[in-house]
């Protein structure tokens, strides 16, 4: 395989590859038996009772429901529409690699509030109604169907129009809020807090049908909810008869910036910004004003007529990844303060000007209709399982163990739930616990690509303390047993930058030199990953003196321009002054030609 440094992606596998991958899973079929450990329960309290769930799949995502059949049935109909409509307004949020998501819908007894991170709480003026859950390697969305209304403090009269201190609650869009946050947060490096939300939250009011789209069109501020409109009317008919009593208020809807906004103080650009992802603001955005203004400021940014701001816009963001977010840039690419910002975004609020995009359907055309939804009894490793992973994102790692090792202790032997808990055994720091999972887990073929690089890693570790081979190098026995997991792991989703770098880490130390099919994935990996600059240079090493000194000389150059100054380039120089005559001058005249010129 060539290296090029424009990183274009090469057929990932040759019919030679697949068989190895193919005969490494079978050699890890052939160990021993496995002696599974065993968790000792001192207390009833530990093992909590079998919980009626059910279960069902989408393209992408494993489910978990206690909501009526009835109600997840029309909810996942809905949300796959919703899904069709974002690959046509922005079609390659979905293209991106899938990473596996639950999704656990709470529809009674209510469970949601078991998931909510202990430093979610934002506050007695806003509130939430799901959560987005995620590592590196997979994600969960959780979303309360139960809860119909919040109250919350100092509820604000939004468009002139009074309430009851309480707000309506749309599982549907807080769904497509999530969804959209699990999507964006694949970025590498990740979008700042106040863009994603401003995304999120005009994605989640886009209208759509079958045949229909309207994207970025915003309610009229004067209208009001069925409900608010009622009671004015039996307001209106009551003191039209002379009766007396307390005036009846209905809860608010969750308005558009535009009217949620209208009589609200706006917070400072420092305030907008300085907001984090995992912070109790950002994950409650229900009532939220730092929503709202973040969706107003992306809205204006883009839509407003004449999209003056357009331009400034798309370079602040692309700037702010990867330079410190100060108001000097900002006002670099806009030409304004955070203050003149301010102030015209506030224009902006009392006299929207902009426009708006739609999509309509040809005669006999439109979206086709999701599949019908199977659903099922879930198994108990399958509600353990789940419930088990999402706590232990939502880092409540005492009730993610009672959910993971409850339908083990009962008898429950699914490869996805030794998988778990061998993960949950690793993270613990009990590795040889871990290890017995994972054999099992791995031997049973399970699509968990994390189980085998893990493995690996215990294999990697133990090798690394005990080398089999001359000099302290591993033997191609250990060699063999670190790699053939990394093989498997490969052929799963998601990608995992970590397979490649243990493969790279494990060559460089092992007495068996890296075939060229070997050296043929490592390069993959590096075009996956071009600013892994550790796994840059061990594969630059092992091209080197494998022979495939083209390559070397290519990735030599790719570090040589990204290493930071000091040590980490120095190492890269040093790799360099072995390459044969020539070598290093080629391949920085063919960086530079493959490099595209500035306009």
């Amino acid at each position: 395989m060539k290296f090029s440094l424009s990183f274009r992606l090469w057929p990932l596998v040759s019919w030679l590859l697949l068989a190895v991958v193919g005969t490494a899973a079978e050699d890890v079929a052939k160990d021993a038996p496995i002696s599974l450990p065993t968790f000792t329960v001192t207390d009833s309290r530990e093992l909590p009772p079998p919980e009626s769930w059910r279960h069902a799949q989408i393209p992408n995502f494993e489910i978990l429901s206690n909501a009526s059949d009835r109600e997840t049935q029309r909810l996942l109909r809905d949300f796959q529409q919703f899904n069709q409509a974002i690959g046509v307004v922005w079609p390659a949020l979905i293209g991106r690699s899938p990473t596996p998501t639950t999704l656990i819908l709470c529809g009674r007894g209510g469970k949601f509030d078991a998931f909510v991170p202990v430093k979610a709480d934002g506050g007695p003026q806003v509130g939430l109604a799901s959560l987005f859950l995620r590592n590196a390697e997979r994600s969960t969305i959780i979303v309360d169907l139960q809860t119909r209304e919040l109250g919350l403090a100092g509820l604000e009269a939004a468009g002139g129009v009074e309430n009851n201190g309480f707000i309506e609650v749309d599982s549907y869009k807080q769904l497509y809020r999530e969804y959209v946050h699990s999507l964006l947060s694949r970025n590498t490096p990740r979008m700042a807090a106040w863009l994603e939300e401003g995304l999120a939250q005009l994605l989640m009011s886009m209208k759509f049908s079958p045949t229909m789209i309207e994207f970025a069109k915003l309610e009229d501020p004067n209208t009001v909810s069925i409900s608010q409109a009622n009671a004015a009317m039996l307001n209106e008919a009551s003191a039209a008869a002379g009766e007396g009593g307390v005036s009846i208020a209905a809860a608010a809807e969750d308005r558009d910036f535009n009217a949620a906004l209208a009589r609200s103080r706006l917070m400072s650009f420092q305030e907008l910004f300085a907001v984090t992802h995992d912070s109790p603001t950002a994950r409650n955005p229900i009532g939220s004003r730092w929503a709202k203004q973040a969706t107003a400021f992306v809205h204006m940014c883009l839509y407003q007529t004449g999209k003056r701001h357009q331009k400034g816009f798309v370079t602040y963001i692309t700037r702010s990844a990867r330079e410190p977010a100060t108001e000097a840039l900002f006002k670099e690419c806009f030409g304004s303060s955070y203050n003149d910002m301010l102030l015209e975004l506030r224009g902006y609020l009392d006299f929207t000007n902009y426009t708006s995009l739609g999509w309509s359907a040809k005669k006999g055309e439109g979206f086709p209709d999701p599949a019908p939804l199977a659903l099922r009894d879930a198994t108990e490793s399958e509600v353990g399982r789940i419930k088990g992973e999402a706590l232990l994102l939502a880092e409540k790692t005492e009730a993610a163990r009672a959910a993971l090792i409850a339908p083990y202790t009962r008898g429950e032997r699914d490869p996805r739930l030794l998988a778990a808990l061998g993960l949950y055994e690793r993270t613990a720091g009990r590795d040889d616990r871990a290890a017995k999972f994972l054999e099992a887990a791995t031997t049973a073929k399970v699509v968990r690509p994390l189980a085998y690089v893990d493995l690996a890693r215990l294999r990697f570790d133990a090798a690394k303390n005990q080398p089999g081979g001359a000099e302290g190098k591993f033997s191609s026995v250990q060699t063999q047993g670190i790699v053939a997991p990394l093989l498997v792991a490969r052929t799963q989703p998601p990608m995992m930058n970590e397979l490649y770098e243990l493969m790279a880490e494990t060559y460089v130390r092992s007495a068996d030199p890296a075939k060229p099919e070997t050296l043929d994935i490592l390069v993959e990996g590096v075009q996956f990953y071009p600013r892994r600059l550790g796994l840059v240079y061990q594969t630059a090493v092992l091209c080197l003196y494998g022979g495939a000194v083209d390559n070397a000389a290519l990735l030599i150059e790719h570090g040589l321009r990204y290493a930071p100054a000091g040590a980490p380039q120095a190492r890269f120089v040093a790799l360099r002054d072995n390459l044969p005559p020539g070598a290093a001058e080629a391949a920085k005249a063919k960086a530079k030609a493959a490099t595209p010129a500035k306009s």
